[in-house]
């Protein structure tokens, strides 16, 4: 698949979280003990959920052999250490128990991996969850507000109710200076420090502006106390109840994630040509994170086709972020085997504030629209 992602260094940590909720990955892909599931690895985070529902095989995909590194990681602390270990490092424990994890870690990691780890923690003594450079800038929002405006956001957390939230953020944050500078620091001038900006050369919006109209909607509709996003996005890891944890980093968990490990299998290349590949012809679901948002509507058009031609059996997720893809736009485009109703539910209750919706892509939609079509052809579908 051609992609600006290709032209983008990709020799350090971009992203320490999956920023795609599991409840969004389970909904739309609905794994079954039969599935082999590919899913961008990024942070690792909906690799290991993935993981979680007993599917009959994981393949973890990044181009990024720095994402990668850090999922070996993850899954030797899995294999060989104790959940406390494995919150130490992520941060949830506060830096002390960083450092702590850090020093049961380190003899047990093979000698090759021990020397880039022990500098990697040097330098990033709050943990992994805050190490990317997507979450280092994220994160460092907040100490650029004033502590009036920084009490105010953390009012937010101590709500019962959504009326309540929304009414407090409409009377002291919407009508201060917290809009601008929201906008201002997430706006494309600034982004670049978070992302490269060469990944959002088709975008057709202002990132800040989407971004806050995107927050302001959600603390209409859900509290801030629940959303694991919306408080890492503006607090980090600080006191983050466990319930409310990715499932991977949940205690309750831990001893099936290690049981389930050896199903796992971890590759670099590009998802989407792996998945036209002879070996990612076993594939049957897939987790494309947001990789379309940084390929031309053309482009991305070609690569469905490809994708989904010759009847085969293949469901796929998605997210947009400030880009449209898969939208109806090009009356001459052949029509994409979209889910309409779960991508609609799921673009409405994804927890991530800031993306634009969801997408499901399922190839059993292209036989229900073909139910015209030739008996031989239905048989293929079936």
């Amino acid at each position: 698949m051609e992609s600006e992602f290709y032209n983008v260094a990709l020799d350090r940590l971009r992203y320490s979280l999956v920023w795609e909720d599991s409840r969004t990955l389970y909904g739309a892909l609905t794994i079954q003990p039969t599935d082999h599931v590919l899913v961008i690895a990024s942070a690792g985070c909906n690799v290991l959920n993935a993981l979680l529902k007993n599917p009959r095989h994981v393949t973890a995909i990044d181009l990024n052999p720095v994402q990668l590194q850090l999922l070996r990681l993850k899954l030797h602390v899995i294999r060989h250490h104790e959940h406390a270990v494995l919150r130490g490092l992520l941060g949830l424990a506060g830096p002390a128990a960083v450092a702590a994890a850090w020093q049961t870690v380190a003899p047990t990691l093979p000698a090759a991996e021990h020397g880039y780890w022990a500098s990697f923690f040097e330098s990033h003594p709050a943990g992994i969850l805050t190490a990317g450079r997507l979450e280092s800038y994220v994160t460092g929002f907040l100490p650029t507000l004033t502590p009036a405006l920084q009490a105010h956001l953390r009012q937010l957390l101590g709500f019962d109710t959504v009326a309540e939230q929304a009414a407090y953020f409409e009377a002291t944050l919407a009508s201060s200076a917290f809009p601008a500078l929201f906008v201002a620091y997430f706006d494309e001038a600034n982004l670049s420090k978070g992302r490269d900006p060469r990944l959002f050369r088709y975008a057709a919006e202002s990132g800040g502006e989407a971004f806050y109209s995107r927050l302001r909607d959600t603390l209409h509709t859900e509290l801030m106390r629940d959303n694991f996003f919306l408080r890492f996005f503006f607090f980090g890891p600080e006191n983050l109840p466990c319930a409310i944890l990715p499932p991977c980093y949940q205690r309750r968990h831990h001893a099936l994630l290690r049981q389930q490990l050896p199903k796992l299998t971890l590759v670099e290349g590009e998802a989407v040509d792996y998945l036209r590949s002879a070996a990612g012809q076993s594939i049957s679901k897939a987790s494309l994170s947001n990789i379309f948002e940084y390929t031309s509507p053309a482009e991305f058009q070609r690569t469905m086709q490809a994708l989904f031609a010759g009847n085969r059996p293949l469901r796929v997720v998605y997210w947009n972020l400030l880009l449209d893809q898969g939208a109806d736009t090009d009356s001459g485009a052949a029509p994409l085997p979209l889910a309409t109703a779960v991508s609609e539910r799921l673009s409405q209750q994804e927890a991530c504030f800031y993306f634009r919706n969801v997408r499901v892509l399922d190839s059993r939609q292209i036989c229900a629209a073909a139910s015209s079509a030739t008996p031989s052809f239905l048989a293929d579908c079936a």
